[in-house]
């Protein structure tokens, strides 16, 4: 089974829902599509025939036509009608051919590109359509029908930066019809260009043109709803809901609803209600995974069940029936649903939902079994082994650990999660010489580096003294993120150890520098940067600044036994006693409250642990790559 349902292909919301049409309306597409009225020299005949189209008497058209281009073959307007005509009862191969005769004698006739160019769309060729429809427009810039077609082509191939340059300087068409099409495109336009108001505003005023068009009103409630609108988006749906019974309608009400944080239940009942019909499989589908992407799970179960209900083959149905029941804590529910959907289909991701839904009953044999078994359907996929090791090291089975991620490691040299998990089970087993080492290559591997140097800086943190490279991709990275203030705190920290270790206060100003970068990037609350410009001001021996620093530390830290007594040896020094004693009984009390020597590697190690489940729940619920 491909990762699959609910929790796999979250590419939802608004945009799911926005069809805007980009074919024009039937009296555009013919304007654009004829030669111009004949010029009162022109023909008879030619007047004629164009009469009868217009009229939707192709046939007629047609003998007119082919009567009279024997005895003038190389008449461009009547062939470009003919062309026409033909096309208008479904005979492309015909039209083009007279097309491309024109075209032969008169490269430059924009009508017969631009008819030419609406052929090759109509039959779901817009790469062949839009170089001709470019070079009518160019030809012909004032043709705004043929800068519409242009610019629908644009949009059909996503091209939407160029779409936006074919209609500038534009103005709306004067009929209605027209001018409705004209807004629909520019919305679609200009959501292709991620600018959501500007659609919605477009779809409004084309909405204003036809207001008791339901079509209308659904498009331009699902563009407010992209655009975050959620209040104008409900008035929208709501009532046309009401009115039709349209389920498309009801989901956008029931979004909204759920965006607003607004009481969403009646509109879920009315949903339920809906009558059944060949979608109601994916009406029910539809429905959860609204439900979830608002982490509404326990309304998503009911949905889910009827969609097993009408499908209980299928194993996609399951494994989302499974994954809700989970998070909703349903957890004996969830295990068996998972146990079906392992019947219908074995694989990797069900097997390490099984572990996780295992875990959380506390029946830590089972899980590791449920992620071993993920590991053995997918060796090649770090996600599971992932899993596996974090479980055991969940479980201080830190050597079983290390063999499952040294694994995967020869499959995967260059994956930086599989060195940082590596770096961090050395850590945990008390060898910080070789975490250093795997910290180091998983940030040189990472795009974005950030959590595996600050892992990797809390390491150094309690190195005497910290590895030399570790201190220097500290510093660089600060160097080139001087906005990130939790990395200006770790270069200035570990370079504070480095030097208070040797004795060296040559680059106490750069030391300085990057704690006092911190104290101003990092929240107020924080009192990290703080301790330790407390500790540097007290080692080069400038105390009002040591006091004020340290001050702050236990102010944000009360609970730091190191904080209070660095404090009361500062007021010592500053002939403070009153205040020195007070320090001291909180030091005492705070030190009683530390439950061992390990305490920042056990923080450390619930930290890691919940980031790396935290991640990998993100990479179970994200959408698969998409060609």
């Amino acid at each position: 089974m491909t990762k699959c349902g609910i929790f796999r292909r979250f590419a939802l919301g608004a945009g799911a829902l926005l069809l805007f049409s980009l074919t024009l309306t039937p009296g555009a597409q013919q304007n654009r599509a004829s030669p111009q009225a004949p010029p009162p020299q022109m023909s008879e005949t030619l007047a004629e025939a164009q009469s009868s189209l217009e009229h939707g008497n192709a046939d007629d058209a047609i003998r007119i036509l082919s009567s009279y281009l024997q005895t003038r073959p190389q008449d461009s307007a009547g062939r470009t009608l003919l062309a026409q005509a033909y096309a208008s009862i479904g005979q492309n191969e015909r039209a083009k051919e007279e097309l491309h005769g024109v075209l032969q004698v008169a490269p430059n006739d924009s009508i017969a590109l631009a008819a030419l160019g609406e052929i090759y769309e109509r039959e779901g060729q817009p790469e062949r359509a839009e170089p001709l429809l470019a070079d009518a427009a160019k030809i012909n810039r004032s043709d705004p029908g043929i800068r519409m077609e242009w610019a629908v082509v644009l949009v059909r191939l996503h091209k939407y930066a160029e779409a936006q340059s074919a209609l500038a300087g534009l103005s709306p068409p004067s009929g209605r019809e027209e001018r409705i099409g004209y807004h629909r495109l520019k919305a679609s336009v200009a959501l292709g260009l991620g600018n959501a108001p500007t659609a919605a505003s477009e779809m409004e005023k084309a909405l204003a043109l036809e207001p008791a068009d339901h079509g209308l009103a659904l498009a331009t409630a699902t563009a407010e709803l992209q655009s975050k609108n959620w209040q104008r988006a409900a008035r929208l749906a709501e009532p046309l809901f009401a009115e039709t019974h349209n389920p498309q309608a009801g989901l956008l009400s029931l979004e909204a609803e759920l965006d607003m944080h607004s009481d969403f239940q009646q509109t879920l009942e009315l949903l339920r209600a809906t009558q059944p019909t060949s979608k109601e499989l994916e009406l029910h589908q539809r429905v959860a995974e609204l439900l979830i992407s608002h982490e509404k799970y326990s309304e998503s179960i009911e949905e889910l069940n009827r969609a097993v209900d009408l499908d209980p083959g299928r194993a996609d149905l399951q494994f989302d029936l499974a994954l809700a029941q989970f998070r909703a804590d349903r957890l004996d529910d969830a295990a068996a649903s998972a146990q079906k959907c392992k019947e219908l289909d074995d694989n990797a991701d069900v097997e390490d939902l099984i572990g996780d839904i295992q875990e959380a009953r506390g029946d830590s044999l089972a899980a590791v079994k449920g992620y071993q078994a993920a590991v053995e359907l997918a060796p090649n996929d770090e996600r599971y082994r992932l899993s596996l090791a974090v479980e055991l090291i969940q479980h201080s089975s830190f050597e079983p650990a290390k063999v499952v991620l040294k694994q995967g490691e020869e499959l995967q040299p260059e994956s930086w999660r599989i060195q940082l998990a590596l770096g961090m089970v050395e850590h945990f087993g008390g060898t910080d010489e070789g975490a250093t080492k795997y910290l180091l290559r998983a940030a040189d591997l990472a795009p974005e580096p950030q959590v595996v140097l600050q892992y990797l800086g809390d390491i150094q943190l309690d190195r005497a003294p910290p590895d030399p490279a570790a201190v220097a991709k500290l510093c660089e990275y600060s160097d080139s993120q001087p906005k990130d203030g939790h990395i200006q705190y770790y270069c200035g920290a570990v370079l504070f150890r480095r030097d208070h270790v040797a004795g060296d206060k040559t680059h106490a100003t750069e030391i300085l520098r990057h704690l006092h970068a911190s104290v101003a990037l990092l929240p107020k609350d924080d009192a990290s940067p703080h301790c330790q410009l407390g500790k540097a001001y007290r080692w080069l021996e400038r105390w009002p600044e040591a006091l004020r620093e340290s001050e702050s530390c236990t102010r944000l830290d009360p609970g730091s036994a190191e904080a209070h007594y660095r404090l009361a040896q500062i007021y010592e020094h500053v002939g403070q006693p009153e205040k020195q004693r007070k320090e001291i009984k909180l030091y005492e009390a705070a030190s009683t409250r530390l439950a061992d020597e390990n305490a920042r590697r056990q923080a450390t190690m619930k930290t890691f642990l919940y980031s790396m489940r935290h991640e990998a729940q993100g990479q179970k619920d994200a959408p698969p790559d998409r060609p």
